[in-house]
């Protein structure tokens, strides 16, 4: 099995990362004074899954982690990621269940999960 380690000094990573919420009208990222979005450009609501698009030009996977804040996690929210070049699928579990939650059911006001990876780039 090849083994492949990034040369520190050429290395070039995209940061993904962003926070979103659901106040009831869909998930979105967060945009404003106190929230910016890197590398990600929306967010995709379907019935067992979210959707995270960053176009960033990756050609390898790094590292991504979904992470529900103190909100969520206090009512048994997990979180997981499916890490694509362009887009993850992020997929969300309620206690011990296996069955995906349907995103469009968690609403609040304040919750939010917040996303953070690294892709790497292609040399310059």
């Amino acid at each position: 099995m090849a083994t492949h380690i990034l040369n520190p000094e050429t290395a070039r990573l995209a940061l993904i990362s962003c926070a979103i919420r659901n106040t009831g009208s869909g998930w979105s990222l967060i945009a404003d004074s106190a929230h910016a979005p890197s590398g990600v450009t929306g967010v995709v609501q379907h019935p067992d899954h979210l959707e995270i698009k960053h176009p960033v030009g990756a050609v390898r996977v790094s590292s991504m982690q979904v992470t529900p804040d103190e909100w969520y996690a206090a009512r048994g929210l997990r979180c997981g990621a499916s890490v694509g070049l362009a887009l993850s699928r992020i997929y969300l579990h309620s206690g011990n269940s296996t069955t995906p939650v349907d995103p469009a059911t968690l609403v609040a006001a304040s919750g939010n999960l917040w996303i953070t990876g690294f892709l790497e780039l292609p040399p310059a």
